[in-house]
């Protein structure tokens, strides 16, 4: 009995794998890469106007005055990388030739792991009713928010999923064709 259920623990273990390989899920399609401070604040600065003359027929970008800062950038890169990607030869990926790579989701992300950390510590103390402790941490928040504000509005990375392989293959080899 206990070599019958070992061997379907394995058969299935390997159905597992085999059923993995096999679905599409958005991380097939994603990447990620770092944002510098400089890039985003000259970003700020220029309010999305680039000026690159390697790249041809740069997409104008109209700021958002009722969007965030960090909204609009989310916008322009998102743009960007379309039309970067666009721009790049054909990889074969696709049954039809891609004329115009989309993206399908592009998300910030932030160093905000303290405040987090930190939130959560409060939310314990909340569940917990330990009133004094959570106005200790509610006081530490409000200094961070009087130190840290600037760093917690400005992206460190951007994750970008595209629509289809097409469009990951050309960013994954966009440094060697360019």
């Amino acid at each position: 009995m206990i070599v019958y259920v070992d061997y379907i623990r394995s058969v299935q273990a390997n159905n597992y794998v085999e059923w993995d390989v096999k679905t599409i899920t958005a991380g097939d399609y994603s990447i990620e890469f770092d944002i510098a401070e400089s890039f985003y604040q000259k970003f700020l600065e220029g309010r999305g106007k680039v000026n690159n003359p390697k790249i041809d027929n740069e997409v104008e970008f109209e700021w958002n005055d009722s969007k965030t800062h960090a909204e609009n950038f989310r916008i322009w890169i998102q743009n960007q990388i379309e039309l970067r990607m666009s721009k790049l030869p054909d990889l074969g990926y696709e049954e039809e030739p891609v004329e115009h790579i989309d993206v399908a989701v592009t998300s910030l992300a932030y160093d905000n792991a303290k405040l987090i950390g930190l939130l959560r510590e409060r939310g314990d103390y909340i569940i917990n009713e330990k009133w004094d402790k959570m106005r200790e941490v509610d006081a530490k928040i409000n200094e961070m928010k009087k130190t840290d504000l600037d760093a917690w509005c400005t992206p460190v990375s951007v994750f970008i999923t595209f629509q289809l392989e097409e469009g990951l293959q050309r960013a994954l080899n966009f440094e060697e064709v360019i």
